[in-house]
């Protein structure tokens, strides 16, 4: 459920254009409203996103926040979902079919990427957006285009990306030699979130065709019980990176180009 990632396109550079004279109309607004009554009424955020894969339909997904807390799922609120909790550094996975919680706590990745390995950011200015380029050992895994809206939903997002990078460097290094993939390493660990780093992405293409297109954001009247986790439900908690272990198992040489 979690995320997409790309190979280069020339033609989306100039479906990316499209966005910008559409990007001033999304701005940010103040998630506290006031009742004719006088008393405020808090608000939380949706935005949605048209995620793709290679030859498969598109499939909306659907991302609400409310403070530091950030809940991710495909629209319906009695399905299995992801929680962000921004001050306990947790990714929560709520999975209703067998009634389990699996908590992914942050860790530190700092001995995983290998020192020889390169990570290119070429960011220009595209209109009033940002088009940006992320490279590894010089092969392009990631492009999109941000707009300066939305910043601090955009920022939740970023640092939801960051609290899973240990837990996605340690199922990356599990994986057999032969397809791991550079790139993979690079977005989710290295650099993760930085398609968030500049804004709201409009629309982003990954190395493997990945894609994700933003469709949109309105204010809604807050519904805090989405943003619980079930209290009858199992839970288990992931343990972080272990980096005496896992760093053992880096990449070798050969596997960066």
């Amino acid at each position: 459920m979690l995320l997409i990632l790309l190979r280069s396109n020339r033609n989306l550079v100039a479906g990316l254009l499209a966005w910008s004279m559409a990007a001033a109309a999304f701005a940010a607004s103040d998630p506290i409203e006031l009742k004719l009554s006088g008393l405020p009424v808090q608000r939380m955020t949706e935005i949605l996103f048209l995620d793709s894969e290679p030859e498969q339909p598109g499939f909306t997904s659907r991302i609400l926040i409310l403070g530091e807390r950030m809940r991710m799922d495909y629209g319906q609120d009695d399905q299995g979902f992801v929680l962000f909790d921004r001050a306990a550094k947790t990714v929560w996975h709520v999975s209703p079919h067998d009634r389990k919680v699996t908590g992914i706590v942050a860790g530190k990745t700092d001995k995983v990427w290998p020192k020889d390995w390169v990570l290119e950011q070429d960011t220009m200015p595209s209109g009033e957006n940002l088009l940006s380029q992320i490279r590894v050992n010089g092969v392009l895994c990631a492009e999109f285009k941000s707009a300066r809206v939305l910043e601090k939903p955009a920022s939740l997002l970023a640092d939801f990306r960051q609290t899973l990078a240990a837990n996605q460097a340690k199922v990356w290094l599990a994986l057999p030699d032969d397809i791991r993939q550079p790139c993979a390493l690079g977005l989710d660990v290295k650099a993760a979130g930085v398609e968030y780093r500049h804004g709201l992405p409009l629309a982003i293409r990954y190395w493997d065709g990945r894609s994700r297109v933003y469709q949109g954001y309105r204010l809604l009247e807050a519904k805090p019980a989405l943003f619980d986790l079930p209290g009858n439900y199992r839970q288990v908690v992931n343990a972080p990176l272990n980096q005496g272990k896992d760093s053992n198992r880096q990449p070798r040489a050969s596997q960066a180009r």
